[in-house]
């Protein structure tokens, strides 16, 4: 029976077979990492998730700010730890910037939230797909009904490096060993276990036009120093691949198949070596015990 797997376990194969090998096979314990920013991606995670899951189709802007703003902080009070940051004022700051874009996001005069949550017709969904004998699986942040079908959001901090049309020209490089874009190639594996994922809800139907974008809370953001403290503004937008997907679909595809045919068939040498030494050893955590990356250094 064929494995089902996550873009996420997929990304990290293209990154290295070998970091995939360390990381999901041997379970090898890296060293601790900061706590701050997987922290906070959860509390907007999860004010999105409540305030979507509690709005209906009538809810006022001003009624769906309202309950934005108060969620934002229970979840703040709630996951936000001291010890995640520098200083009280870091912590301080930080609360601002993420709460001001829970307030863009949510802004009665046009904020792109309100949309969100009148029209979400999911949130946190899991879905599931098998295209090609291979199986994949994901959790959706917030699935919204739309006038010709539906549109899946995954909501990030920030869309920065994140596949573009300007960009997706590096899918077919990195799928002939030219070069290494693991970064853009989770994007595309996302977009299409979602895409295709989404096909086996009920809420679909036949015929349905079913779009994905990427939407960045803090794209922007701006601090101005005033008389009694600060004020932080953030603007967010939404960065959408469906169309890349649909352009590029058999690299897509043929860029899964060559990572889900990996590791089903627990094969982790890495290769192209001098790319993957190149491109991903130096944030690679496993880095200093890895042997593939030492006989590199020996023979250089």
């Amino acid at each position: 029976m064929s494995s089902s797997l996550s873009p996420s376990r997929l990304a990290t194969y293209a990154t290295c077979p070998r970091q995939y090998d360390y990381g999901y096979v041997q379970d090898v314990n890296t060293p601790d990492r900061t706590e701050l920013y997987l922290n906070q991606g959860t509390i907007y995670h999860e004010t999105i998730e409540d305030v979507c899951d509690a709005t209906g189709r009538d809810d006022t802007p001003a009624a769906i700010y309202d309950r934005a703003i108060r969620v934002f902080a229970e979840k703040w009070d709630e996951h936000s730890s001291p010890d995640d940051y520098e200083s009280d004022a870091h912590q301080a700051y930080q609360r601002a910037e993420n709460r001001a874009a829970i307030a863009s996001f949510f802004d009665p005069d046009g904020g792109d939230g309100i949309e969100h949550a009148r029209s979400s017709v999911a949130t946190e969904c899991w879905v599931e797909c098998e295209v090609d004998g291979r199986k994949l699986h994901g959790k959706a942040d917030n699935i919204i009904r739309t006038d010709d079908g539906l549109h899946i959001f995954d909501y990030k901090r920030n869309t920065d490096g994140v596949l573009s049309s300007g960009t997706a020209e590096y899918l077919d490089e990195h799928l002939d060993g030219e070069g290494h874009e693991p970064k853009r190639v989770r994007n595309a594996f996302q977009t299409a276990t979602y895409i295709e994922g989404v096909k086996n809800e009920p809420f679909y139907e036949d015929g349905m036009k079913v779009r994905f974008s990427f939407y960045g809370l803090l794209n922007s953001t701006s601090f101005n120093s005033t008389p009694s403290g600060y004020d932080v503004s953030a603007r967010g937008w939404s960065r959408e691949t469906t169309e890349i997907y649909e352009e590029h679909y058999d690299t897509i595809w043929a860029l899964i198949r060559a990572a889900h045919d990996g590791i089903t068939g627990e094969m982790y040498d890495p290769e192209p070596i001098d790319l993957i030494t190149e491109e991903a050893c130096p944030d690679c955590d496993y880095r200093e015990m890895c042997a593939d990356r030492l006989s590199t250094e020996v023979q250089r």
